[in-house]
């Protein structure tokens, strides 16, 4: 997603865990202002966070580190190992071992983003679709959210899959992502395009006039 300068802070945060502008100066061949206006675009954008450590008498250092928005830049083998994990337990004939620990995901992501929503607002709708997007694309969907006001429908796109290497072993997080968003907001929502059906997006219609 970055290359250049951007690319290179952010993997120097990565290998150094927390990191103030001024160590960012010394390990970089950038000035100061650039690398300040780096930190704060970066910052805005959610993929790393300030932090006042304090390492003795005097005013607390700023630092930063990444979040979890940030760190999902960097490769994973967590979505292979998983698949390999869910292909052991249908070998072994663990079905329901498999349905119970996505039905209990899926669960918990949905007191969550009740929760982060109700947190936000507890009746302004688009403070709280907000709240929901923010979670969303710390999860990795690359959501694109829209309302449209005449017909009062709301669209959630998932511009990508986090999920796509455990789909290929079962379509449980395809179908539990459904319910997603009918228990978050009404039965009517409905996914009218799928990753997994070779769309380029799984898209929700939701409408919001009951």
């Amino acid at each position: 997603m970055f290359t250049g300068s951007k690319e290179k802070l952010l993997e120097l945060i990565k290998r150094k865990g927390t990191i103030s502008i001024d160590e960012a100066v010394e390990n970089t061949d950038l000035a100061k202002t650039t690398l300040r206006e780096h930190f704060l675009q970066l910052e805005r954008d959610g993929y790393i966070e300030r932090d006042y450590v304090r390492s003795g008498p005097g005013r607390p250092s700023l630092e930063y580190q990444l979040t979890q928005k940030g760190n999902n830049l960097f490769p994973s083998y967590e979505s292979a190992l998983i698949k390999e994990l869910l292909s052991f337990l249908k070998s072994k004939d663990d079905d329901e071992t498999i349905k119970e620990f996505f039905k209990t995901f899926w669960e918990n992501r949905i007191e969550k983003a009740q929760h982060r929503m109700d947190q936000s607002s507890e009746t302004d709708f688009d403070t709280r679709i907000e709240a929901l997007e923010h979670m969303l694309e710390e999860e990795g969907f690359m959501p694109e959210i829209n309302m449209d006001e005449e017909s009062e429908t709301l669209t959630i796109k998932e511009c990508n899959c986090p999920f796509s290497e455990v789909v290929k072993e079962t379509r449980l997080p395809c179908k539990l992502e459904a319910m997603f968003y009918k228990k978050l907001f009404n039965d009517k929502a409905e996914r009218t395009t799928h990753i997994a059906e070779g769309d380029f997006s799984c898209t929700y219609s939701i409408p919001t006039n009951d």
